[in-house]
């Protein structure tokens, strides 16, 4: 027997019981989401920060798909090439701590939409160095500068102090985690 049902877990059957809201109706999903948040106490923050990095990620990936017709994996490549200025894909996975494979998948489409090029590196003849073209350029700036919009009318009821409180705190729990589990953290 499934001992997760709705019958037997009232959190599950919170969750299950709002799940015809209205698309669009932000109160029927803020009432979802605040009962996400609620299944694990303050205890399991690592829960909640997974909870609040998918959300972010459902809304990036709806964004970039809306305003610009790319997958989540592909902006993220665009931001990072945009950052990272010209680099390898091996870079990028690197820096975004993703399967290089996602990052070669990303790379070849972005590329054939021309919003990539690819330069030999004088590195490492096998790998190649990738920039954005003009046009990558201009997507990458109409995409984030929305995005950080977005971003600001999420943080918009925390004080700069409270900011950079929230950095601090975030920065503090990802250095012991990387102290105290380096192995696991190889690429």
């Amino acid at each position: 027997m499934d001992t997760d049902s709705a019958s037997e877990n009232p959190s599950h059957a919170l969750l299950a019981s709002d799940s015809s809201f209205v698309e669009g109706d932000g109160h029927a999903m803020l009432a979802v989401s605040e009962r996400r948040w609620q299944l694990f106490g303050p205890s399991h923050l690592p829960y909640r920060i997974l909870l609040l990095a998918k959300m972010i990620d459902r809304v990036t990936s709806q964004h970039v798909r809306d305003r610009a017709a790319m997958s989540l994996a592909e902006w993220r490549v665009i931001s990072h090439v945009e950052l990272m200025k010209q680099c390898s894909a091996a870079e990028i996975a690197e820096a975004a701590f993703v399967d290089r494979s996602e990052v070669s998948r990303a790379v070849a489409a972005l590329e054939s939409r021309q919003l990539i090029q690819r330069d030999p590196n004088p590195r490492n003849r096998k790998s190649s160095l990738i920039s954005l073209t003009p046009e990558g350029k201009a997507i990458y700036a109409m995409v984030r500068e929305e995005r950080t919009h977005m971003y600001e009318e999420w943080l918009e009821d925390l004080s700069s102090e409270d900011r950079a409180q929230l950095d601090t705190a975030l920065r503090t729990v990802m250095r012991r985690i990387v102290l105290s589990n380096p192995d696991a953290l190889k690429a």
